[in-house]
């Protein structure tokens, strides 16, 4: 599966992911250690999510109340806010599948 740059620096989770997907010097891979760069990268997605989810709530809201009339505009953050929330159960399942493959490794 492939993700889109454009996608990813749109939903300010770029910049974490291209990061990690950069080599790294050794001061920084020793600093934080290799766990500590994913366990980032998916502090950011979530984060990224729950911020896309919070919005289309509050949009939500002040289209019920009548502050809100650009339906259009609100439906695109609906739109953004579960496919963000999809992509954060697709990397979740993935890691998930990974880590049993790794276990189901012989040694």
């Amino acid at each position: 599966m492939r993700i889109d740059s454009s996608f990813l620096a749109a939903n300010r989770i770029g910049p974490s992911l291209e990061q990690a997907s950069s080599v790294k010097g050794e001061d920084d891979a020793d600093k934080k250690g290799i766990a500590g760069g994913f366990e980032k990268i998916f502090d950011d997605l979530w984060n990224a999510t729950s911020e896309a989810s919070e919005a289309s709530r509050a949009e939500t809201a002040k289209l019920m109340i009548g502050e809100q009339d650009d339906m259009p505009q609100m439906q695109v953050i609906g739109e953004k806010s579960s496919i963000m929330f999809e992509l954060n159960l697709t990397v979740r399942q993935k890691v998930i599948d990974a880590y049993a493959d790794i276990l189901k490794t012989p040694v």
